[in-house]
């Protein structure tokens, strides 16, 4: 069974009444392959969690569905989940559709960063005992990896054992962390985020992991100045303890470091086809040079 059909059958079973319009392509990523559903009535977004996330997870798509209905209650904001379609090689999400566009590019990027650092702070304040989240995966002690070369280029082998020579720096703090909060999952209407999409990798765990990675996206597409900016408008809205964050910034910087240029992927689509692996590369170098000289202080 295709794609469509598979979309068709769940729009059936699930919204009788509801006569489909137009099923079209959105793309997707690492994570998942997306459809525009628009019927009489509504549009509708249809997930199919990627062959990267089928490994992962027993069953991605439950497990997504699971987190946004908790997420969406304690009031983020999430898309709704409509439905869980079957298809031939997975299950899927049929999600509300969130009117916005994810950018790169803002015409105001002072207040972009403000939006941006208010909403990441808005998800970690999420009153943990007030919603079911225990199912979520903690934050790992340390980071891990199963690659038997490490890039050299990005100075991966200096950064993972300055990672381990740390050890545990999580902290007593926990909060619902995002996992992935950078500009291609955030959504925007008129100046303001309309909803965070993409919500497989949350956690439970230390805000200021989350911080570290958006930290990093921020210095990408607006550079270095306005990571600074961005950090301290996040810690207006939640102020936390940042003693840790060369640790954190050093494991935000290990994410990208096995498959950089498909990180620059999104970028055109997002206003942003200056975003080279070039580029990514060299701005990456600054932030590891960075976090290795201040995470040496700290251990001095």
């Amino acid at each position: 069974m295709d794609r469509v059909s598979a979309i068709e059958i769940a729009v059936e079973t699930n919204l009788p009444g509801a006569k489909i319009a137009s099923i079209q392509p959105l793309g997707g990523g690492m994570s998942a392959e997306l459809f525009l559903i628009e019927t009489s009535n509504q549009k509708l977004v249809a997930r199919f969690p990627s062959a990267y996330m089928r490994k992962h997870f027993e069953c991605a798509a439950t497990y997504e569905a699971q987190i946004l209905s908790a997420v969406h209650r304690a009031g983020v904001p999430a898309p709704q989940v409509v439905a869980i379609g079957d298809a031939e090689d997975c299950k899927f999400l049929l999600l509300e559709h969130i009117e916005g566009q994810a950018i790169a590019n803002p015409n105001n990027p002072s207040e972009f960063i403000r939006e941006f650092a208010r909403t990441l702070a808005q998800i970690h304040q999420t009153d943990l005992s007030h919603c079911e989240l225990d199912f979520l995966m903690e934050t790992r002690a340390t980071y891990k990896t199963d690659r038997e070369t490490l890039n050299e280029d990005l100075r991966e082998p200096e950064v993972l054992q300055a990672v381990l020579d740390a050890g545990d720096q999580r902290g007593t703090q926990r909060s619902l962390r995002h996992g992935d909060f950078w500009p291609g999952n955030i959504l925007w209407q008129n100046d303001k985020i309309s909803g965070v999409i993409d919500w497989e990798n949350a956690l439970l765990g230390p805000a200021i992991a989350d911080l570290s990675i958006s930290r990093l996206d921020i210095y990408w597409i607006l550079g270095r100045d306005a990571m600074d900016e961005f950090t301290a408008r996040y810690l207006e809205f939640h102020p936390i303890d940042t003693n840790s964050l060369p640790y954190w910034d050093l494991r935000a910087s290990l994410r990208p470091m096995a498959n950089l240029p498909e990180w620059a992927d999104p970028y055109p689509s997002l206003g942003r086809p200056d975003m080279t692996p070039e580029h990514m590369q060299s701005v990456l170098l600054e932030f590891v040079d960075s976090g290795l000289q201040r995470i040496s202080l700290l251990q001095q």
